[in-house]
């Protein structure tokens, strides 16, 4: 496997593209609705029963839009918009509740989709919570929630909102909510951060699937792990950090407003008044795509920032974009002043949103949060990425799964050797793996050690003193198929979704450096692979029969430039996807890579595509090579690619590299 493409980054053995209320409400609404399903108004004589609501995830979602199905899975709306604070309103229900909505758009930097179940026309929020209230009381995935029958009664809604607020009992009561706080209809203001905007701030919610579906809740304003299946005892719990309850999160929603206004010009950004320099942390500091040292300092960065926005290096301007209102990440109270990480992405005035940088934070300082730029000392990212191959071209698909960690470790002076470790279920370090330099020369970043004389393949080391790296750039951990892999994936589930990065000055990885005053870095794992066996469930994008077809036909004239369009489905759920790129070679398939002859970008919604092929270095025939790959995000965070794959001249029933 060399070849996924996900913009994480660039494996050895795969290729990076580039780079919750008032108290009595829910006893209320059980007796109201008496356990069974409602119909609604509209048939005689009543005014049509509406439903209203917000979709949250502590920002308001944006540029989301509501698909609503009644239980026999009818859909009586679709493409309702949500508004710039997060509201829908006026959706006329009809046919037969419970009623399940969704909700897809971006939360912070990261599209995805919200859920959540009503019994009655009224108030129906969508949020994470209510997402995973609507997996608790259905036992289905968010893949599964929105197709067929579906008719939970009451009483497993109720069951599902006590367990919830069992497991938040802390976080609730720092909001200021009562124990009994309703989840779907309570007062929710998006982003004003209090309330129970404030508990959405203070945890990360991940849906998924193990041997039957589960919530996983991360605190980000203290600690802990809570592990949720529907019928059984709740694995971990969750503290709220000491100082959590002094921590004023209302000023966030008002320095990213000052930041987007001092975003209008160029003005307006080096005003020595208002401008961005006055918006930063005395503490800031911002790493440089190029390999140069990071920007300290506001001055600095508040400069650093304005010259990427008028659009350096021949990008076009983005003065006039304005900031989404971010999602919150984990907060650290460990030093002088709180930091907590934030999202960090533009909205244009047509409504794309763009990514500016991952790992962002605001520090509160002197009663005021300030926009501080890197998170860390040393930049240290984790994803986690999976991978579908789909061989198009003989009568029956022929389909190959793959899954992977990814750890970026940037290079800098001192630092020799990294160990990346994780908890297991009861809290008992595991060593993942060790990251050290590799040759004489500069790399950017370590590289994984692996297992000595083992120069092609991918097993670890977990002995520093034996073992060796195979180059600059290899900083992927293949995950073994089936059940071999399984372990490394349920410690994240049942341990928590972070990994500890500790940083050593010697190669046998003995002697601790301190950066930032630091060796010891907790690192949150965007996006968890599944266990093997969910793997055919998640959301693959899928060419639909005629792009088959086309792909498997498709022909070009070297070096001279032609389209090739396609579309596709999501039979199971959705992903966003961002990127499609075709390729005329597997070897050659990475960035900058001869084989790879065409690429492009995809808005998130989007179901077709027309690609520019320039076929420079050999002419393409229909029995060639050829391979399609989409990819984007899931809801989490996990990068997904799905390849299809045409290569005629390969054994039938085989993948394309003849396996």
């Amino acid at each position: 496997m060399r070849d996924i493409l996900i913009r994480l980054s660039k494996p050895e053995a795969w290729v990076h593209l580039g780079r919750l209320l008032a108290p009595g409400l829910m006893a209320a609404l059980v007796a109201a609705c008496g356990g069974g399903s409602t119909g609604v108004g509209g048939d005689n004589g009543q005014a049509p029963a509406t439903l209203s609501g917000t979709v949250a995830v502590g920002a308001p979602m944006t540029g989301g839009r509501l698909r609503i199905l009644d239980a026999s899975g009818t859909v009586i709306a679709s493409d309702v918009q949500v508004d710039s604070q997060g509201r829908y309103s006026g959706v006329t229900l009809s046919g037969t509740g419970p009623w399940r909505i969704e909700a897809c758009g971006h939360a912070g930097d990261q599209f995805t989709c919200l859920y959540s179940i009503v019994q009655q026309a009224g108030t129906g929020h969508v949020t994470p919570l209510t997402s995973a209230m609507s997996l608790l009381a259905t036992s289905k995935s968010v893949e599964d929630l929105m197709s067929g029958q579906l008719s939970p009664d009451a009483s497993a809604l109720s069951g599902a909102q006590n367990t919830l607020r069992q497991g938040l009992a802390s976080l609730l009561a720092d909001a200021g909510l009562d124990a009994t706080s309703d989840l779907v209809t309570g007062t929710l203001n998006a982003g004003s951060r209090t309330g129970y905007d404030r508990l959405l701030d203070a945890v990360g919610v991940s849906l998924g699937t193990d041997d039957k579906p589960f919530v996983q809740i991360s605190p980000r304003l203290g600690s802990g792990n809570l592990f949720l299946q529907p019928g059984q005892q709740a694995v971990g719990q969750i503290a709220l950090a000491p100082q959590a309850g002094q921590l004023p999160l209302q000023g966030v929603e008002t320095l990213f407003s000052q930041m987007s206004q001092a975003m209008t010009d160029a003005q307006a950004c080096t005003s020595p008044t208002t401008g961005l320099a006055t918006l930063m942390s005395s503490d800031a500091s911002l790493s440089m795509d190029d390999g140069e040292p990071p920007v300290t300092g506001p001055q600095a960065v508040g400069a650093a920032l304005c010259e990427m926005l008028a659009g350096a290096d021949g990008e076009r301007s983005r003065f006039g974009m304005k900031l989404i209102s971010p999602t919150l990440g984990r907060c650290d109270f460990s030093g002088t002043h709180p930091i907590c990480a934030v999202s960090f992405a533009l909205q244009s005035p047509e409504g794309d949103v763009e990514a500016l940088g991952d790992d962002m934070s605001l520090s509160y300082q002197a009663g005021a949060w300030k926009f501080r730029g890197d998170l860390l000392p040393v930049r240290i990212t984790a994803n986690g990425a999976v991978q579908r191959d789909r061989r198009i071209d003989g009568p029956t698909p022929v389909v190959n799964y793959s899954r992977a960690l990814v750890f970026e470790i940037a290079a800098r002076s001192g630092l020799a050797c990294a160990r990346v470790s994780q908890s297991s279920a009861d809290g008992t370090p595991v060593v993942l793996a060790y990251y050290k330099l590799h040759g004489t020369g500069s790399p950017s970043r370590l590289s994984v050690w692996r297992e000595a004389g083992n120069f092609s393949g991918d097993s670890l080391s977990l002995n520093p003193a034996a073992g060796h790296t195979r180059d600059g750039d290899d900083a992927w951990i293949h995950l073994p198929d089936s059940d071999a892999g399984d372990t490394a994936i349920r410690n994240f589930l049942r341990g928590g979704r972070s990994v500890t990065v500790d940083l050593y000055s010697n190669s046998n990885c003995s002697t601790a450096l301190a950066v930032g005053g630091r060796n010891s870095f907790t690192i949150p794992v965007r996006g968890v692979p599944p266990v093997w066996a969910q793997l055919p469930s998640i959301p693959w994008a899928t060419l639909t029969d005629p792009s088959v077809a086309a792909l498997r036909s498709f022909t070009a004239a070297a070096g001279v430039g032609t389209n090739h369009s396609s579309s596709w489905t999501f039979p199971r759920g959705r992903i966003g996807l961002n990127g499609a790129s075709f390729c005329s070679q597997r070897e050659t398939c990475g960035e900058g890579g001869s084989g790879r002859v065409g690429e492009a970008a995809i808005g998130p919604r989007s179901s077709s595509l027309t690609m520019s092929i320039n076929a420079s270095g050999a002419a393409i025939a229909a029995d060639n090579f050829k391979m399609l790959a989409l990819y984007g995000r899931a809801h989490d965070g996990l990068g997904v690619q799905s390849n299809h794959l045409s290569c005629p001249s390969t054994t039938a029933g085989r993948t394309c590299d003849g396996n």
